[in-house]
């Protein structure tokens, strides 16, 4: 009886964190769509001011990625500061999404786990920006 007892209790343990790192995942690309949500509505902006708002909820969703991953995003993701300027100015083109796709697919095949799942996100979220 014990034993069945401890058996049953081992299964919901282990369901319990395999649950969770499926939540995990799931939140991180979430949280990776929504900042490609705030780059597309900066390239659809209709003057720099709102391009402007956009580009600071942006930056609010990377400083919110990096404390969810646990390490900085911009690091990873080559000149998406420069990217996000450049577009906060107004006139904001494809290429100017583009650049920031390669960055992050440069980012994704170096990375694993919650960080990939972030950069997985982004880039469907991106994919969408017209």
């Amino acid at each position: 009886m014990r034993t069945r007892h401890a058996a049953v209790i081992l299964v919901v343990v282990a369901s319990a964190l395999a649950l969770s790192g499926c939540s995990t995942q799931a939140r991180a690309e979430r949280k990776g769509k929504q900042f490609a949500d705030e780059v597309c509505k900066m390239k659809s902006s209709d003057n720099a001011n709102e391009a402007q708002r956009h580009l600071r909820k942006a930056d609010d969703k990377l400083d919110d990625l990096a404390r969810f991953v646990g390490r900085d995003v911009r690091e990873d993701l080559r000149d998406v500061d420069r990217n996000l300027n450049q577009m906060a100015r107004g006139n904001a083109t494809q290429q100017d999404v583009n650049a920031i796709v390669r960055s992050v697919e440069q980012a994704k095949a170096a990375s694993s786990g919650s960080a990939e799942a972030v950069y997985d996100g982004m880039l469907e979220g991106l994919a969408n920006c017209d």
